[in-house]
């Protein structure tokens, strides 16, 4: 199985075309949600280029970057038409869901990289895991850098930091 990485705005400007477009009514947002985004994807390749994560979540355990957890199950209902308050409600619960991380864990919890249950990785939690990088010792850094999947990891972690996090899907 594959997991797709979408940069988190992207990934919100996508949903909300979608949801414009399946209302059946004109957009009504300035700028226009399909302008939107066509200008956060002209802004440079918004997917990770890799679909497997075997290998950096192991590299990411071993760095301090990341840790082995399981995810806390818990059930979204669908979204229900009418009342607006239990939709937003609904919303809410989902994106607590999709952004859990493990109580006194630090990085970027294994499980987000093994399933695409949309999981958000949040900006948190790659300044946790580049800080966790950047006290690795440089003879082990360099060592490991000889990985272009990993370097591309590393910089694929600085965009999305600077882009609202990813979304594994």
């Amino acid at each position: 199985m594959g997991i797709d990485l979408e940069l988190a705005d992207v990934a919100a400007a996508r949903y909300q075309l979608d949801s414009c477009q399946d209302s059946g009514r004109p957009c009504a947002h300035d700028p226009d949600c399909e302008e939107n985004l066509h200008r956060l994807r002209s802004r440079g390749p918004s997917e990770f280029p890799y679909r497997r994560f075997h290998d950096i979540n192991e590299k990411m355990r071993l760095t301090g970057m990341g840790y082995e957890a399981k995810p806390i199950t818990e059930t979204i209902q669908a979204d229900i038409p009418g009342d607006e308050q239990a939709r937003q409600d609904r919303a809410a619960a989902d994106l607590r869901w999709r952004s859990q991380t493990a109580p006194g864990m630090t990085g970027i919890p294994a499980f987000k990289l093994q399933s695409n249950d949309r999981w958000l990785v949040t900006t948190r939690e790659i300044d946790e895991a580049l800080a966790a990088y950047a006290q690795v010792p440089a003879e082990q850094r360099a060592s490991l850098q000889v990985d272009l999947k990993w370097v591309s990891w590393l910089e694929w972690l600085a965009v999305a930091r600077e882009r609202g996090g990813f979304e594994a899907e």
